[in-house]
């Protein structure tokens, strides 16, 4: 779990995570909640059993939403773009969202530029896309494609 740090800064925010978790779902829940309990946020945040192709919320339920490496592992959702929008369909107006997946893959997402085009056709407000291959030194060996050179995170406000 990665929102510790955000949920130390804002003390009197909530966290919900959502994961599939499979067969493994008593033990992996029981593995989250720990290690949001040993990272003093345990109180303040939940989880939930859910496919991110179908979130159990309400339109625009969050004041952000936050992604890593999720989407192209959704197995219930053949066009992972409509996973991309169902994780912003539950962000509130204005709210801000950070998805890292392997965006610069074309067998999944298509040409990156159709992509942000398209996120910003379904109305967000603002798009940001950053290759993480230019935030992070990753060795040139494992920048080839299938691997860590397909790396992206879309970002912005909705």
């Amino acid at each position: 779990m990665r929102y510790q740090g955000s949920k130390k800064k804002f003390l009197n925010s909530k966290v919900t995570g959502i994961d599939t978790w499979g067969k493994a779902w008593s033990y992996s829940l029981k593995v989250c909640e720990n290690n949001a309990t040993t990272e003093g946020v345990g109180e303040q945040t939940n989880f939930q059993r859910a496919s991110a192709a179908d979130l159990p919320f309400d339109d625009g339920e969050f004041d952000a939403a936050v992604s890593n490496f999720v989407f192209h592992e959704v197995r219930d959702a053949k066009d992972k773009r409509e996973v991309v929008q169902e994780a912003l369909r539950v962000v509130k107006n204005g709210g801000a969202y950070s998805f890292q997946d392997l965006f610069l893959s074309e067998k999944i997402y298509g040409e990156i530029e159709d992509l942000l085009k398209t996120i910003r056709d379904w109305g967000i407000e603002e798009v940001h896309f950053t290759s993480t291959a230019d935030l992070v030194d990753i060795p040139r060996i494992l920048r080839i494609p299938g691997m860590l050179g397909e790396i992206g995170i879309i970002y912005g406000k909705k």
